[in-house]
């Protein structure tokens, strides 16, 4: 896809390292009108959201060396390199065979995540967190099968990826348990309009929080219920996991309402154990 001209511009005469765009804006299929432009920045820095009119970039700054990043790599437009070219170097040296490997350690990763949350949700003695380190858990399998699937995973469009790709009988019967986990069946209006707003709160200081609420919005507001109670539950998902225990405790209601957790201890334990045997398969 071609990058439009105003991203480009302000990349090059604002940003002085070597940068490329990323993302589903790569693939122009993937996209939404509300999805931005990512763009990958090779230097140590704090990420941004720029508002441009009729385009958002993201600026998501990188700071290891360059070859750490090879599955970012893949497939990148590359908008300004470094003297030595190292951008260029590196793309050339990702193969699809080497591609695919680095995709599937990186889908293992996702899979032996997902068995810790499952372990914290087992030892945890508050009904809606354990819940919550549940729906964690789940968000990470999909993550990890879909990587290992050979598809790079994208949270505002996992769902569509989902039903893009063709499973094994043993990837589908994880999938469907990690859905049950994550009650893709209660995708109502209602449901994700308080999601929604206890979402807006729990990241009231992340940088990209007026990003995440604008794509959630587009969503409901062309129907697509389903990938909007997904990708609100995947958002706070990877909010609530990097927080403190005193965070959790303090704000568990607001986090029960952000990810529509259920109380159902029995369904959560039977579903878990479903997750559980698929995860292990995966990692056989």
């Amino acid at each position: 896809m071609e990058i439009p001209a105003a991203v480009k511009d302000y990349v090059i005469k604002n940003i002085p390292y070597p940068s490329g765009l990323i993302g589903c804006r790569i693939n122009g299929s993937w996209s939404f009108d509300c999805c931005e432009y990512d763009i990958a920045v090779f230097a140590e820095g704090t990420n941004q959201v720029i508002k441009l009119p009729g385009y958002t970039i993201e600026a998501i700054y990188l700071g290891k060396p360059v070859r750490d990043y090879m599955v970012d790599l893949k497939g990148m437009a590359i908008i300004k390199d470094s003297r030595d070219l190292a951008l260029s170097s590196a793309m050339q040296e990702i193969t699809d065979a080497k591609y695919s490997r680095l995709l599937a350690a990186m889908g293992r990763k996702w899979l032996v995540s997902s068995l810790f949350y499952q372990q914290r949700m087992k030892i945890s003695r508050q009904p809606a967190l354990s819940a919550m380190w549940l729906k964690v858990a789940a968000y990470h399998y999909i993550a990890g099968t879909l990587a290992i699937s050979g598809s790079r995973p994208m949270p505002l469009h996992e769902l569509a990826q989902i039903r893009q790709e063709d499973l094994s009988v043993e990837a589908a019967d994880g999938l469907h348990a990690a859905l049950e986990c994550i009650g893709i069946e209660r995708a109502t209006r209602p449901s994700i309009a308080r999601s929604m707003e206890a979402a807006a709160e729990i990241k009231s200081n992340d940088y990209d929080r007026d990003l995440a609420i604008s794509k959630m919005n587009h969503m409901l507001e062309n129907g697509m219920l389903t990938d909007c109670y997904y990708y609100i539950g995947r958002v706070v998902a990877e909010n609530v996991s990097a927080r403190q225990d005193e965070f959790l405790n303090r704000y568990v209601k607001l986090v029960q309402i952000g990810m529509d957790l259920s109380n159902d201890v029995q369904n959560m334990e039977k579903i878990q154990k479903s997750l559980f045997r698929a995860t292990k398969k995966s990692l056989k």
